[in-house]
């Protein structure tokens, strides 16, 4: 470019990629050879590819925003009224968005890749996927849930969460973590060693910095640790690889703590994830068996509350389980909302959206956190509406803290609040939704799926396990979770067919309703 002046934004090439020997290296060298591959003018030199990214000139991920570009498009660059064409500038820009990915001997010198002396290297190996079943662990293992993906969350998860990660690299999941970014895959399994990650982590045989980033190096015996992981394999003890490291490490915790360890855990996580939906007013809270209240209503309405929870939770437990054990090892955290605005900020926060038309409770899980939501009706004489939704949300939270499927837990939660608590006004309003809700819903897939109307979906879900949870058919189905078997496999088992030709049916009969 040669008069002054910087364009908006370069427009990269149409093509699938760039090659940085056959395309990038020729234009540098044509363009730049003279004073900074073969000279150092201005102390800057990109003699090779490795001494370009060390520079500080090539900024991965952003072609715009690198110095070398910028240069080029002031027109500073080439001096002598040299002129780099537009499409070379964009091309430039493309290597450079697309992590300026070096497809050569990143050491050899600039000009013998130009010229085509230096064989271009193979293609960065696709990362190899973890078995998606949990496997066994042996004595002496390390446990990702428990040893690996803490650490991960703890020192990883800020720069390479599910929000604009770093390098594009997400450690959300395992299966993300594996697959790695821009550099490729970030794990080798059965090579700790060789893995990208661990090579980060030590600092040692990688371009770039040491991570994490301008924080403190990991201890060794941590970065051994994850070595060890992966020299077992990489592989899963809890879950599936898709699931969230968040959500894994609270599994992991469930399992290693105690009954009170656990508890005093998840109050603690409660009071965090308040302070976040709500950080301007200090909540009123009230501990109970097996429960703990968390709200903004006045204190003498919170303890009231606390004490109808705690009768309903032992109801639900009746219901729901077929032992007498707790109704959720750590128990259940019950939020209580005075208005509609701040109950909705639980879904802004925990859902990441709005809260949908016609829900006034919700039950589900937020890393250690397992809980039941509901904005507390103001006039409920009677208090059978507010007895009804406690009974709703707390069947619901016990058994989405058990990993059952989201429809599921709603279905449950529902069913098992309209048999304790029959004769609340909501219950009629609920049974005369059914044929309505049933129309909103789409296709079987995405009523299981999750993604039909979070209303329409707890109203046929309701109807549809009351129709099947007759004479203790939710304990059995529980205790078939309890002992491993999956969802599919323990409803089939106890329902007589699987769940989508279970519903499929049903809806067909209450359709017209």
């Amino acid at each position: 470019v040669s008069a002054p002046g910087r364009p908006a934004a370069a427009q990269p090439p149409m093509v699938a990629g760039v090659s940085f020997a056959r395309q990038v290296a020729p234009m540098l060298v044509r363009s730049c050879g003279g004073c900074h591959v073969s000279g150092r003018r201005g102390d800057f030199q990109m003699a090779s590819y490795q001494a370009l990214i060390q520079s500080g000139m090539v900024q991965r991920g952003a072609g715009n925003s690198s110095r070398l570009v910028e240069v080029i498009l002031s027109g500073d660059m080439p001096r002598g009224g040299g002129r780099v064409s537009p499409d070379d500038v964009g091309m430039l820009i493309a290597w450079i968005d697309r992590g300026a990915i070096c497809d050569a001997d990143p050491a050899t010198g600039l000009d013998l890749v130009a010229r085509g002396g230096a064989a271009p290297l193979a293609p960065p190996p696709a990362p190899v996927m973890p078995v998606a079943a949990p496997v066994p662990l042996k004595p002496g293992d390390v446990a990702f849930s428990t040893d690996v993906a803490p650490i991960l969350l703890d020192k990883c998860g800020k720069c390479h969460g599910d929000r604009d990660p770093e390098n594009r690299f997400s450690i959300t999941t395992l299966t993300s973590l594996v697959k790695g970014g821009r550099s490729g895959p970030s794990i080798v399994p059965g090579k700790g060693a060789e893995s990208l990650i661990v090579k980060k982590l030590r600092g040692a045989g990688i371009e770039g910095q040491r991570m994490p980033l301008n924080a403190p190096p990991l201890p060794d015996g941590d970065i051994a640790m994850i070595a060890k992981w992966i020299d077992q394999g990489a592989r899963i003890d809890l879950l599936t690889p898709s699931d969230p490291l968040e959500k894994l490490v609270a599994v992991g915790k469930s399992q290693r703590l105690s009954d009170d360890e656990l508890a005093t855990v998840r109050r603690r996580a409660a009071e965090k994830l308040w302070e976040r939906m709500i950080p301007d007013e200090r909540p009123v809270t009230n501990s109970r068996a097996g429960l703990f209240i968390v709200g903004n209503l006045p204190e003498p309405r919170l303890e009231e509350l606390g004490a109808t929870a705690e009768g309903i939770a032992d109801l639900v437990r009746r219901e729901l389980l077929a032992s007498s054990g707790p109704l959720l090892k750590g128990g259940v955290v019950v939020y209580a909302f005075r208005n509609s605005y701040d109950y909705s900020a639980l879904w802004q926060v925990v859902m990441n959206g709005e809260r949908p038309k016609g829900i006034a409770g919700n039950a589900g899980t937020s890393g250690d956190v397992i809980f039941a939501a509901l904005l507390v009706p103001s006039q409920d004489e009677a208090g059978d509406n507010t007895r009804l939704l406690l009974a709703e949300q707390i069947a619901g939270a016990s058994l989405a803290g058990r990993g059952l499927p989201a429809w599921f837990c709603r279905g449950a939660g529902r069913a098992v609040a309209m048999k304790v608590v029959p004769k609340a006004s909501l219950v009629q309003e609920w049974k005369g939704d059914i044929a309505a809700a049933i129309k909103q819903l789409g296709s079987a897939q995405d009523f299981l799926a999750g993604h039909a109307d979070p209303s329409a979906t707890a109203t046929a879900a309701g109807a549809f396990v009351s129709s099947l949870a007759t004479a203790g058919k939710l304990p059995q189905l529980v205790a078939l979770m309890e002992s491993g078997t999956s969802f599919d496999e323990a409803f089939t088992k106890v329902f007589r067919s699987p769940p989508q030709q279970a519903f499929t049916a049903w809806a067909a009969r209450n359709a017209g309703r």
